[in-house]
């Protein structure tokens, strides 16, 4: 097989404050001969949405010595290469001032380079290699990256391990360790208030509990890029590394460490779940446009509970914590109106224009593959641990998948096989409720595999000792008109179907201005002087549509929300027991936890 002369990349900043950096592609000879037509991605993988990255592109142009000529643009993203006898060197200008996972971030104090976004691809050529180097960044900054580096030259064998390799450059902070045989390295860019050296060794122990599943690791290095910048958190997947992104400012508390820590570990079990175990659709990638998929309730919804359990079995965050997180969960699902519109295949399928393009009516049309595939993850694990007497669940299913198909592709039949071989039941019914269908969400495996109760709470019944004896907090409590205002101030932010408000004719970015007479300058007032009447009353409620003031009447009706708590049962089985331990690593519960209440 012929080798490839490898596409050569310099990137290069032009003004760091204002967030403004430079490409420069040279296109060897045999690659341009008969011309080419180059691209910039419209997505990255693991964020199905089609982001435009060509938007922030401009100034593309050929280059011959001090010689420059405009290409030809095509369409929103794709460029004409003349045909040329030698090579051809493109170089064109980039803005950078997004700091998510998947955006460029360039300014005075580091630079994060997303491939995707920054790279273009010579289209019937993805499998032409590509070095990268950087110029002219400050002396004392430093590269982080997967990719293999020889003298600053970062090696990418393809497009594809290009587009899987961001980089990080900067004065951040490094810290190594070594385990079955992998190194793994942890770069730190920004401030905040945690503890690095507890946050590595978190990381080192949820990579063996990861690690263990698997039977050990399918590459041999890896890198963990954690950003932390105030009120952001994130995570992107690839094949030797992942981006974090983190409040600063999370960890005052034990909590913030455990969110992260659940992010680490959604992360990085996706170096197996979606970057090598995936569906066929899912790589190679059609870069210009969606790629659609029916199983990412599979690659981020049994992700998302994956990141509990391994956590757990890392002994990284108590069993408190992670149940507080699965009936908080539980609690959202089984009370948002679009869990009986949307199944969680057509939410997979219609990500890329409906998951990441959220609006007003989504909470009662849709549910989400992570949380909903979440929740029914938990389900299946359990269903799995019943049906085998707590011999297997979710992470033998992992582990069968990936010693059957490893990188080789895979299909929900797949998936549905090694259910049916280990739970030795047929996969219909659950995928018919659950997966494929709608049904509601039916706690009873978590009893018959766990010992674990899940027990509804109405918000009355939370009331404290001496509110519980107040008449007008108990009224208050029963109250619900399905009206959701806004955090920031009393706007409608959702009205729920049916309900009184909906029937009363309130409807989405409506202002309340008063209730029965009272003005109210927060949701909270607004929701309090809502509640005042009791089920039974009714809400005399003063709100203003684009401009026009009018008044309507709304009925007050019990409140169907309810929150949500795991009791273990003190007779549980000696089977029961040994499951829960099996499954989580952590000893059987002695204590009811908490009902989770809604974000």
């Amino acid at each position: 097989m012929t080798k490839l002369t490898p596409i050569r990349a310099t990137v290069r900043p032009l003004d760091l404050p204002q967030h403004l950096f430079e490409v420069e592609l040279t296109f060897p000879a045999e690659a341009v001969a008969s011309g080419a037509t180059a691209a910039l991605p419209a997505w990255t993988p693991g964020s199905y949405l089609v982001r435009d990255y060509a938007r922030f592109v401009d100034r593309v142009r050929r280059v011959e010595g001090r010689r420059e000529w405009p290409l030809e643009k095509l369409d929103k993203q794709r460029w004409e290469l003349p045909a040329s006898k030698r090579e051809l060197t493109v170089r064109y200008r980039l803005y950078g001032n997004d700091l998510t996972v998947r955006t460029n971030h360039v300014d005075a104090t580091h630079a994060q380079i997303i491939p995707a976004a920054t790279f273009l691809y010579l289209e019937g050529q993805l499998d032409r290699p590509v070095e990268v180097s950087f110029e002219g960044f400050p002396t004392a900054w430093k590269v982080a990256s997967a990719l293999p580096q020889k003298r600053g030259v970062y090696a990418a064998g393809d497009f594809d391990m290009l587009v899987d390799s961001p980089f990080e450059l900067g004065t951040f902070r490094t810290r190594q360790f070594k385990t079955g045989g992998t190194a793994f390295e942890l770069a730190f860019t920004g401030d905040h208030n945690g503890d690095e050296g507890r946050i590595a060794e978190a990381t080192k122990k949820i990579v063996e509990a990861a690690g263990a599943i698997f039977g050990g690791f399918p590459f041999k290095r890896y890198v963990f890029l954690f950003t932390f910048t105030p009120k952001l958190r994130g995570g992107l997947e690839h094949k030797d590394c992942t981006s974090l992104i983190s409040d600063c400012h999370a960890f005052d508390k034990s909590e913030g460490y455990h969110a992260l820590y659940q992010l680490v570990a959604h992360e990085f079990f996706h170096a197996w779940n979606v970057k090598r175990l995936h569906d066929p659709v899912l790589g190679p990638f059609d870069y210009s446009r969606e790629n659609p998929t029916r199983m990412l309730w599979f690659h981020e919804g049994l992700t998302s509970y994956m990141e509990h359990l391994i956590v757990l079995r890392a002994g990284v965050v108590p069993w408190s914590h992670a149940a507080k997180e699965l009936t908080r969960c539980w609690s959202e699902q089984v009370q948002r109106p679009g869990r009986l519109e949307q199944s969680l295949e057509e939410s997979s399928w219609d990500a890329w224009i409906r998951l990441y393009k959220q609006h007003e009516f989504s909470p009662n049309s849709s549910v989400s593959y992570y949380d909903k595939g979440e929740a029914v993850a938990w389900l299946m694990d359990a269903t799995l641990r019943a049906g085998s007497r707590g011999k297997a669940g979710l992470p033998e299913l992992f582990a069968r998948l990936w010693a059957r198909h490893g990188e080789k592709g895979l299909t929900d039949a797949d998936v549905r096989r090694a259910f049916q071989e280990l739970s030795g039941q047929d996969p219909a019914p659950f995928w018919g409720a659950y997966i494929s269908g709608r049904a509601e969400l039916d706690p009873a495996p978590l009893r018959r595999a766990y010992g674990l109760t899940m027990v509804a709470k109405a918000p009355w019944e939370s009331l404290s000792a001496a509110e519980a004896k107040d008449p007008a907090a108990q009224r208050r409590a029963r109250a619900w008109t399905g009206l959701v205002l806004a955090a920031n101030g009393p706007s409608v932010q959702n009205i729920i179907p049916g309900s009184p408000a909906a029937k009363a004719g309130l409807s989405f970015g409506m202002e309340i201005l008063a209730v029965d007479g009272w003005r109210t300058a927060s949701s909270g007032e607004a929701q309090r002087l809502l509640a005042e009447p009791g089920p039974g009353g009714k809400a005399t409620v003063l709100a203003a549509d684009r401009g026009r003031v009018f008044e309507v009447r709304v009925p007050v009706v019990e409140s169907p929300d309810r929150s949500h708590g795991l009791v273990p049962d003190p007779r549980a089985t000696a089977v029961q027991r040994a499951t829960f331990v099996a499954a989580y690593g952590q000893p059987f519960p002695s204590a009811p936890v908490k009902p989770g209440t809604r974000r």
